[in-house]
């Protein structure tokens, strides 16, 4: 998912319902864009720099840096065909 670099919590929290939506599962963790991980330890830590120094978690997910393209957010997990939405 794109959430592009100037996202908010509420932004955040919606691609993570997303998913959790489509699946019907929780994700294992959460792989960010260099850019999009220091934007959320700019939201929910005390700063940017947590990203560098520190564990990140949400919810109780890991949240972790990743080789994706800028302004991008991927949530892992494992998705069980019988369990996914309604359709």
């Amino acid at each position: 998912m794109a959430l592009g670099t100037a996202f908010d919590e509420s932004a955040f929290e919606g691609a993570l319902a997303g998913f959790r939506r489509l699946y019907n599962v929780a994700p294992f963790r959460v792989l960010c864009a260099p850019d999009v991980l220091g934007r959320f330890a700019a939201l929910m830590g005390r700063s940017a720099d947590d990203a560098l120094q520190r564990d990140l978690r949400y919810d109780g997910l890991p949240v972790v840096s990743a080789i994706l393209a800028p302004g991008t957010i991927v949530f892992e997990g494992e998705v069980d065909a019988t369990r996914m939405g309604d359709w």
